[in-house]
């Protein structure tokens, strides 16, 4: 669904697929799910909070746990924070390894 210049005050908006353009938001929980990513675009948010659900919940444990893995983890999460803040995460499949790091991964 698409939303342009609304205001949400003191609600909870799912934000699965949804598209807000010039929007405010104040008080709200805005609850992301891990499916369709939500669209903003020049947004205001004023004492909101995320809470994350399902997939997106368990993403947020999965980086938890390898933050506090050991040697490298924390290294692996920065740098993937880093480039969030950067705008550089793009595609369906992401590499987040850094050169040295060992390989955790199950085969």
């Amino acid at each position: 669904m698409k939303y342009r210049n609304q205001s949400f005050t003191r609600e909870r908006i799912s934000l699965a697929g949804n598209v807000f353009h010039q929007c405010r938001f104040e008080q709200c929980e805005l609850i992301f799910d891990g499916s369709r990513s939500p669209t903003f675009f020049d947004n205001e948010f004023v004492d909101c909070v995320f809470v994350f659900s399902e997939d997106a919940a368990r993403t947020l444990y999965f980086l938890s746990n390898i933050f506090h893995a050991g040697a490298g983890g924390r290294q692996i999460v920065g740098k993937m924070l880093r480039d969030v803040c950067k705008g550089q995460i793009h595609g369906t499949e992401l590499r987040t390894a850094l050169p040295s790091t060992i390989d955790h991964s199950l085969h």
